[in-house]
């Protein structure tokens, strides 16, 4: 009688959609990063949470650097294909946009945790992620300060309008709030003070 043979505890089976793969790569390295911080996440540990040898681990991503870059070009990719910002709306309706893009955030712990995480990580200049999160802040304010333009262009906000100013304040909450959120059982949601700054900001500068 033939003995049994033995079954895969973990991973896909040899030959597996290559793109599939790579995402479970990426889920366990998002896991991991927003947990145990970019410093405390070795290749070996994304390797054992996917399931597949250091080997296979490199064949998708060289570098924990690439990982690391793959998780958070995936992160910003998953926000706009949930809001596309700045396309079918304008002027001052991009920025109340922002409100349901905090309550989609409250869906995505993960992916908060590990924007939290790395950002604080990567205000040290040399970190793998202080680019990307020059980037992120930079991309963040544009669409923003065009967002505060266009109100203006439209009249719905006069022509003293601060947009660096009203664009910092916004990425300011939300980072902020978020760190709350994640860090305070007793606060449920970021959404309502969200809401009530994009509110006292219009109030301040309305036409």
């Amino acid at each position: 009688m033939t003995p049994p043979r033995p079954q895969r505890k973990s991973g896909r089976p040899p030959g597996a959609d290559p793109a599939a793969r790579r995402a479970e790569i990426l889920d366990a390295a998002e896991k991991l990063f927003s947990t145990e911080g970019y410093r405390g996440v070795s290749m070996s540990l994304v390797a054992r949470e996917s399931g597949m040898s250091q080997t296979g681990l490199v064949h998708h991503f060289p570098t924990k650097d690439d990982l690391l870059s793959a998780v958070l070009d995936r992160r910003d990719e998953h926000d706009m294909a949930q809001f596309d910002l700045g396309r079918s709306l304008r002027g001052w309706e991009v920025i109340r946009s922002l409100i349901a893009l905090v309550r989609h955030n409250e869906s995505q712990e993960t992916m908060v945790r590990l924007y939290t995480s790395v950002a604080g990580e990567a205000v040290t200049a040399g970190h793998p992620a202080n680019e990307w999160l020059q980037k992120h802040h930079g991309a963040s304010r544009s669409m923003m300060e065009r967002s505060v333009a266009e109100a203006v262009e439209l009249g719905q906000l006069r022509p003293d309008a601060p947009a660096e100013t009203i664009s910092r304040l916004l990425i300011a909450a939300m980072d902020g709030l978020q760190l709350q959120w994640l860090t305070d059982a007793d606060y449920p949601t970021m959404v309502d003070d969200f809401e009530a700054l994009v509110d006292t900001l219009y109030a301040r500068w309305k036409a």
